[in-house]
């Protein structure tokens, strides 16, 4: 008898930690896609200061091709400053237990989840696309 009537509080404690438990896999989720572009930053800044120098100090270069690396430049910087927003802005989920309830934060941590892989595409793509550049006008520090 007893049993029967702890059995659904120990069913909705279970249901509880294991939304605890969704919102816990995918701030690590969030937190792998971050750990992956983060290092990435170091390149990245290296890369649009290096195109910047270049376009102020090489005369040789084309006006096509000085255009270009600004363009390459803006681009790396703005995907750095895509990651330096969104780590400024993003909130784990043990900070928010106490003011939203579990499929708030779970709605949070999704959409943080997409945002962090968008600047994931954004970072890795501006970065190919710069070392290309780079490789093509033999760009150096």
């Amino acid at each position: 008898m007893l049993y029967a009537r702890l059995l659904p509080v120990f069913f909705l404690l279970n249901l509880l930690s294991c939304k605890n438990n969704d919102a816990e896999v995918l701030h690590n989720e969030i937190m792998e896609i971050h750990d992956e572009v983060m290092p990435k930053t170091g390149e990245i800044t290296y890369l649009y200061m290096a195109f910047r120098k270049k376009v102020e100090t090489d005369s040789t270069i084309s006006p096509d091709n000085k255009i270009e690396l600004l363009k390459q430049a803006n681009d790396l910087e703005k995907a750095e400053d895509e990651m330096m927003v969104w780590m400024n802005d993003y909130i784990p989920p043990h900070i928010m237990k106490s003011s939203k309830n579990n499929n708030q934060i779970i709605d949070y941590l999704q959409e943080q989840k997409k945002i962090i892989s968008d600047i994931k595409v954004h970072t890795n793509a501006s970065l190919e696309l710069g070392k290309k550049w780079k490789e093509k006008l033999s760009v150096n520090n």
